[in-house]
């Protein structure tokens, strides 16, 4: 075996490695977190048609379609519901692949690790709809149009239209990022060729785009719906500039910071050292990076997802500067581990201490002394890097810093990741998701079905009434119960088995005749009302101070086995 065929076998096999560690920790316990409201609104449409209905496809019909598909293969659940984003997602990780001549192979096997494990994407990635489709397949369609795969870029022009609004911000950031680079054109190193697209090549692109179109959107020309879904996303999102939402722009800022930070200080390392280098690839990254956050920022209908497009320069910055780190050791191999090691023991010694200025509550000296350590941790590190730098050599102390600091920064990441996908043991509030998390939706199923067994001898059996509660979510998990939903505050004389009502409802009207439990439902993180230490604690444990809206399960007095008892 040749080298260059070692060396071929050796990227492929760690893109395949990415790609498999993406999909692990994507699908892991993919299924477990109940459904929001905002993830059920599409599971809901592709459920139904899944059920051979014809709803009314909102405006992301490659997630209703293909979700549909996948509800035909296996049963319906929320495992089902978020398995197409999180495929997509995983694919995410391929896409370095198609731009390895432009990055060069290693930033781009290490821009492919990142898309694995980078906290945003994981969260994106395991939620029902989303953003992360439109990413994926509009950045395929554009390696495919690099490397003159006209049919493939006409199948992932076709999916890209169909993938919802979040597809918009994402082709006018390139359109401007585009303009703005031939303004430069000639001030920094010429950009690469721009390869003509003949006519036939573009009938070709064309031809697959439209038939990529006309058959998932309508899937197999069985619900047309998606059809018409596929070109309202356009007025939804530019209608979303006439529409303001309650999450700040300061939100999405502290968002980017607090889970992408190893990838933030690479890329500004990055983005100056090209910018001194006049690299028109870190150049062009740089600018498209500011204008995908200034659109984020100032869209008045904005949600913390809407990151997502501005993360792909950050990372492929972040993978150019790293891959400039990891240079053979000349001289001093030892030498720079032992400062690697005393660096990364440092930092942990610093991150000791503000997880104990974050979580423990102690008098105002004691935090004092919390502090004056952190920053004596990290002055100390600072002398002791300088010191080997001038006593012993410059290359060992630089080379050994950044592995240190790389290795702590990297764990840290990863920890976050867990976190920011639902990973962990305890529920944590994240900023990803839209609208409310679901509280205690398991308690409220197992009660019922309990209540169920013992009556009728089978699972979702009893006939349920939801009752002023307008939530997506309740009618996902109740979706295979005899369900009635009404809109009014009353009965209106039936007597179903089950009642849901919001717990604003009468229960005098009801209590004769029926017995409540309260339960938590909604939960929003009060993330405009919490102070500095709530901040504090919320960087470490993902806990925050929150809102609970209960409903209340009311269950028929005759459903109970005790029933009898009850005069």
């Amino acid at each position: 075996m040749t080298e260059n065929s070692r060396d071929r076998n050796l990227e492929l096999g760690l893109f395949a490695l990415a790609f498999g560690l993406a999909l692990a920790i994507r699908l892991l316990r993919l299924g477990e977190l109940p459904l929001t409201d905002e993830e059920a609104r599409w599971a809901l449409q592709a459920f139904d048609l899944s059920r051979g209905l014809r709803p009314e496809i909102g405006p992301q019909p490659a997630y209703v379609v293909l979700t549909a598909f996948s509800f035909f293969i296996v049963q319906a659940g929320n495992f089902a519901a978020r398995l197409v984003p999180a495929l997509f997602g995983a694919v995410l990780a391929l896409v370095p692949f198609l731009f390895r001549q432009r990055l060069g192979y290693k930033p781009a096997i290490f821009l492919a690790f990142f898309l694995a494990i980078d906290p945003a994407y994981l969260a994106l990635s395991r939620l029902a709809g989303g953003s992360v489709i439109a990413v994926t397949v509009l950045l395929l369609a554009w390696g495919a149009w690099r490397n003159r795969n006209w049919r493939a870029a006409g199948i992932c022009i076709g999916l890209a239209l169909l993938s919802g609004p979040q597809l918009w911000p994402g082709v006018l950031g390139l359109a401007v990022t585009y303009g703005f680079r031939l303004g430069f054109k000639g001030r920094f190193t010429q950009p690469e060729d721009v390869h003509p697209v003949d006519q036939h090549s573009m009938l070709t692109l064309l031809a697959y785009a439209g038939g990529s179109y006309l058959v998932l959107g309508s899937l197999f020309l069985l619900a047309t719906g998606g059809l018409s879904a596929g070109l309202a996303a356009i007025p939804a999102y530019f209608g979303g500039w006439l529409t303001i939402s309650d999450v700040p722009a300061s939100r999405l800022l502290i968002g980017l910071v607090s889970y992408e930070y190893l990838a933030l200080l690479l890329a500004i390392a990055g983005l100056v050292r090209g910018i001194l280098r006049k690299d028109e690839l870190v150049i062009s990254m740089g600018i498209w990076l500011a204008v995908a956050l200034v659109l984020a920022l100032v869209y008045p209908s904005r949600q913390v997802a809407d990151l997502a497009w501005v993360l792909i320069p950050i990372l492929t910055l972040a993978a150019v500067e790293l891959s400039a780190y990891f240079s053979p050791i000349q001289d001093g191999k030892w030498e720079t581990i032992g400062m690697a090691i005393f660096t990364a023991s440092v930092l942990v010694f610093a991150a000791i201490n503000y997880s104990a200025i974050a979580l423990v509550s102690a008098d105002p000296v004691a935090m004092q002394i919390r502090w004056w350590l952190l920053l004596g941790s990290l002055a100390l590190l600072a002398v002791s890097i300088a010191m080997v730098a001038f006593g012993w050599s410059v290359p060992t102390a630089v080379q050994g810093g950044l592995w240190g600091a790389l290795l702590v920064l990297f764990i840290l990441t990863l920890s976050t990741s867990i976190a920011s996908g639902g990973l962990r043991t305890n529920r944590t509030a994240e900023m990803w998701p839209a609208g409310p998390n679901i509280g205690q939706a398991d308690v409220l199923v197992s009660q019922m079905n309990e209540l169920s067994r013992s009556k009728a001898g089978l699972n979702h059996s009893l006939d349920v009434t939801i009752l002023s509660v307008d939530s997506p979510a309740l009618r996902w998990i109740l979706r295979d119960w005899p369900l009635k939903i009404s809109s009014g505050n009353t009965l209106a004389g039936s007597t179903p088995s089950i009642v849901i009502a919001s717990d604003q409802f009468n229960r005098a009207e009801i209590e004769a005749t029926y017995r409540g439990r309260d339960l938590k439902w909604r939960t929003w993180p009060a993330w405009e009302q919490g102070l500095l230490s709530d901040w504090l604690r919320w960087t470490i444990r993902r806990d925050f101070p929150h809102i609970d809206e209960n409903i209340v399960l009311w269950v028929r007095n005759d459903v109970f086995l005790d029933s009898q008892n009850i005069p």
